[in-house]
């Protein structure tokens, strides 16, 4: 497990894997927990860009070795945790998908999951 000093800003990439769940199309949240303290954002929150977490998407092209062939973009999803105001301890990630789904009670079904961050450590 990765150590993080309080007060670093960690980038990390977000792969959120569920049935019928699709990252671009669809709506997540994710939470950074450390202790009895948690940061959450939400994707397309605009809001979020001057909070302590941020969600945001890069597209890389890919270029094809064929000449004949097609680009490729691949998207990638990343959060930025500002790590001040969280207490020293394990970090986890807890990512919840909404996934729509007519046979859920509201249309909507929830899949959560979770991750180790890593370990977050005093800068002395």
């Amino acid at each position: 497990m990765a150590n993080y000093y309080q007060g670093d800003e960690i980038k990390f990439a977000i792969d959120i894997q569920a049935e019928g769940f699709d990252m671009t199309a669809d709506d997540f949240d994710i939470e950074v927990v450390s202790g009895k303290t948690s940061i959450k954002a939400s994707k397309g929150d605009e809001a979020s860009q001057d909070a302590a977490l941020v969600i945001f998407k890069e597209d890389t092209t890919i270029q094809p070795e064929d000449p004949e062939g097609e680009e490729q973009t691949i998207t990638t999803w990343y959060a930025i945790v500002d790590t001040s105001s969280l207490p020293i301890g394990n970090m986890i990630v807890v990512s919840t998908a909404y996934i729509v789904d007519v046979n859920a009670n509201d249309g909507v079904r929830r899949s959560i999951s979770t991750a180790q961050l890593g370990r977050l450590v005093a800068k002395y």
